[in-house]
């Protein structure tokens, strides 16, 4: 075992001074009584000093990071997206590093097996049975001893969740693997126990005890929540056996997380040698020999000559005995072994002080230097490059906004003259329906009569004919309409379409809009909907096909009134009638007039209901004069031939009046009534086809407008990208001669701290 190195003190105090003309403290180093002078009170100042230089630095790159937040895609040759996620990577550094440096305290974290003496070796070093100890698997959790003002008496303990404190005396309990009440094994126990008991506590050291690592398997997650802030590692082996792979595996997943930690071996329960003497020695010499391979050539965490200060052979039950009891029963040889663990307290203080400022301090004091100097650097390039970019952003700006204003002219001149061409071609289209439609209302009694449905006067029938008729007018009509105007009509769309795509070829510029524009085509599957709802328009339609004689009193009466409606009805048609067995159809005519030339008494008999069809058509008041004059004159004979006659009028006209003559009456009744209703929507049917028109070039127009509105947008984004990275580029042109100032300020700040605590501090032998 290496002879026992002197206590040291070195007598250095760190104080800030005032804010500099970057407002950032400078260091500034004095040297103060000896009563400030203990090697931990050194590591308090340096951790002040540190940790402050690096809120300096915290402070600058969130600066950095906000200024340069919106121009990572705007100012890409400014700076550059590699730099800004470099500097943005400083702000986590930067706040990982202050949560470490922040912690005001050094922490020593203990691991071993399973019964190894863990426990005991803390109770030891409290000078009191604290931790729960015993046999077999005895620590549950995490417990962490940490110095307080409390009392003895007042000394408590904390566990995860839970704020309040409970009493010491419960630890054994909670805290023991035998206990019924279990924690996790990663769960860490806060136990607050009273400074003065010892001195590592009062100066503000933890101790932390573990369960043995051989009883979890997730020891990551220990390490990871645990072990990552631990400034020393005491690994307690059993004497009695030797390093094992599960203990070497630990430490190997330490070693890879953290950079050469600190690590003190103690190889527990030497007091077993007491009755092997002879054995001792070679036992030993076994144990340095593998220690120091696992240390320097595993681990690689020191040389051969510093392993010799951090393997001990120790019992800790006897330390705790001697502390504890009066005149206790211990083997032969625990002089021996109580003075190996008081130099291992002794150098583990030493170790744990004079090594926490450079384990601490020196790997982030040399980071925060490079990353001042890499931000600095950053800052100048970036404050080079704006000046050019900046310019060439002022030119592109200049003509962006001349193109801008021209393509406004260009787009007010093509709408207007779309509404003047939208505007012609629907009165184009309105004019031309309504002459077809006017055309074709006047022939709509041949239209009718090309309905052939059967007729039949019941009324449940003629209902469902009527409707069917309405159908059969309607269908008719849009088909005609369609077959006359939707040529044109397609053709004059076509070119209406064609010339807006050509005006908006010419307002886009973008060679994929332009290709999308090329290829958008009118609608094929375009046609006007012409809306003749015949079921509605000729739903007041009263159809009279009864029988009415032309020369009963009705029809007279009638007559008398002069009401031109009421005249028609069956003399009405039979007048028609006559005239129609001569006129209608010149087949027929032919036919029929073969007919009455055959057959004499026919023809006198259609010449006498000519004449009487003739009188029927003189006023009531002749009629009744002459009937009167015919009375006087001639007597009854005449009356009685004139009632034959009469009689035979009646009579023809009765039989006339077949299903035939009545589907007539009906579609003559029905046409005229359809033209009169028709008329009236003409123009209303014109403007409606027109508005569809409308819509549609509306809609093709509107499509080849989202394209010029995109070319605008592309327009007005790029105008604002240039004003916005100009704007930009004037606060980096302001903003970046101070940040790289501040910048150099923390660069000066880092090193004076690496000279003045790191270098100088590894040449001084503290004071004892």
């Amino acid at each position: 075992m290496s002879d026992r190195m002197p206590s040291v003190k070195l007598l250095r105090n760190v104080s800030m001074s005032p804010l500099n003309s970057t407002g950032l403290h400078s260091l500034n180093i004095q040297n103060e009584s000896d009563d400030a002078s203990s090697p931990l009170k050194l590591f308090k100042q340096a951790k002040h000093s540190m940790n402050q230089v690096y809120h300096d630095f915290d402070s600058v790159i969130s600066e950095i990071n906000a200024f340069f937040e919106s121009a990572e895609l705007k100012s890409s040759d400014v700076i550059s997206y590699p730099e800004i996620q470099k500097i943005q990577s400083f702000k986590d550094k930067c706040e990982g590093l202050i949560k470490m440096i922040s912690r005001d305290r050094m922490k020593c974290v203990f691991f071993g097996r399973t019964s190894n003496g863990k426990s005991s070796t803390i109770n030891a070093m409290l000078h009191q049975k604290i931790l729960p100890i015993g046999i077999g698997h005895t620590t549950n959790c995490f417990l962490q001893v940490e110095g307080s003002d409390l009392s003895e008496h007042d000394a408590c303990f904390y566990i995860p969740g839970c704020d309040q404190p409970k009493k010491i005396k419960n630890l054994l309990n909670l805290g023991s693997a035998l206990s019924k009440e279990k924690l996790d094994s990663s769960c860490l126990v806060r136990v607050l126990w009273p400074k003065e008991k010892c001195r590592l506590l009062k100066e503000d050291v933890v101790l932390v005890d573990s369960p043995g690592i051989d009883v979890s398997i997730d020891l990551d997650a220990w390490i990871d929540q645990n072990c990552l802030d631990a400034d020393v590692f005491v690994l307690v082996v059993n004497a009695e056996s030797t390093l094992t792979k599960t203990e070497k595996d630990f430490f190997h997943k330490v070693s890879e997380k953290l950079t050469q930690p600190n690590i003190f071996i103690l190889n527990n329960r030497w007091d077993a040698t007491a009755y092997e003497p002879e054995t001792a020695e070679i036992v030993r010499d076994q144990h340095i020999e593998r220690d120091k391979e696992f240390l320097c050539n595993e681990l690689k965490v020191c040389d051969k000559n510093q392993a010799n200060s951090r393997i001990y052979f120790v019992s800790a039950r006897e330390v705790l005995l001697t502390r504890t009891q009066s005149n206790p029963q211990l083997p032969p040889g625990y002089q021996n072994r109580l003075l190996q663990f008081e130099w291992f307290e002794e150098e583990f203080e030493k170790c744990i002080s004079m090594s926490a400022v450079k384990t601490k301090f020196d790997q982030p004091a040399q980071r925060g230097k490079q990353m001042a100097s890499t931000l600095s650097t950053t800052l100048e390039n970036c404050h080079q490059r704006a000046i050019q970019k900046k310019t060439l952003f002022e030119n592109n700006l200049k003509n962006l906004i001349k193109k801008i204003q021209q393509t406004e002219q260009k787009l007010q001149d093509f709408t207007q003259d779309m509404k003047d061409k939208i505007h012609d071609v629907m009165e184009d289209v309105e004019k031309n329906i309504i002459l077809i439609l006017n055309e074709e209302i006047k022939r709509i009694h041949i239209l009718i009569d090309e309905y052939e449905k059967p007729f039949h006067p019941d009324e449940e029938q003629l209902n469902w004919y009527k409707k069917e008729l309405h159908e059969f007018v309607e269908r008719k009509l849009r088909n005609k309409l369609s077959n006359r105007l939707n040529s044109a009509l397609i053709n004059s769309l076509n070119l209406t379409q064609e010339h807006i795509r050509k005006q908006v070829l010419e307002l886009v510029e973008s060679e994929e809009n332009r290709k999308q524009v090329a290829n958008i085509m009118p609608r094929e599957d375009f046609f006007i909907n012409y809306r003749i709802d015949c079921s509605n328009l000729c739903a007041d339609f009263k159809e009279d096909i009864s029988f009415h004689f032309s020369l009963g009193f009705t029809a007279l009466m009638r007559r008398f009134s002069g009401n031109s409606e009421l005249k028609n009805g069956t003399s009405h048609f039979f007048a028609n009638s006559a005239m129609n067995i001569f006129k209608s159809d010149q087949t027929q005519t032919q036919s029929n007039l073969n007919t009455f030339q055959n057959n004499n008494q026919s023809d006198h008999l259609l010449i006498l209901l000519q004449g009487f069809n003739l009188v029927a058509n003189k006023s009531n008041v002749m009629l009744l004069a002459i009937g009167g004059i015919v009375w006087r004159g001639l007597g009854w004979k005449i009356l009685a031939v004139t009632g034959g006659l009469y009689a035979l009028c009646y009579l023809y006209e009765r039989l006339m009046w077949t299903r035939k003559t009545q589907e007539r009456v009906f579609k003559q009744q029905y046409a005229d009534y359809a033209s009169s209703k028709l008329k009236l929507i003409v123009g209303l049917t014109g403007q409606n086809a027109a508005s569809q028109v409308q819509q549609e070039l509306k809609m093709y127009l509107t499509q080849m407008f989202r394209y010029i509105d995109i070319t605008k947008e592309d327009y007005f984004k790029e105008q604002k990208r240039y004003e916005s990275d100009i704007k930009l580029l004037n606060q980096v042109l302001e903003e970046s001669k101070l940040l790289k100032n501040k910048g150099r300020y923390l660069f000066n700040d880092f090193d004076k701290f690496i000279q003045e605590y790191l270098i100088i501090g590894e040449n001084k032998q503290p004071i004892s």
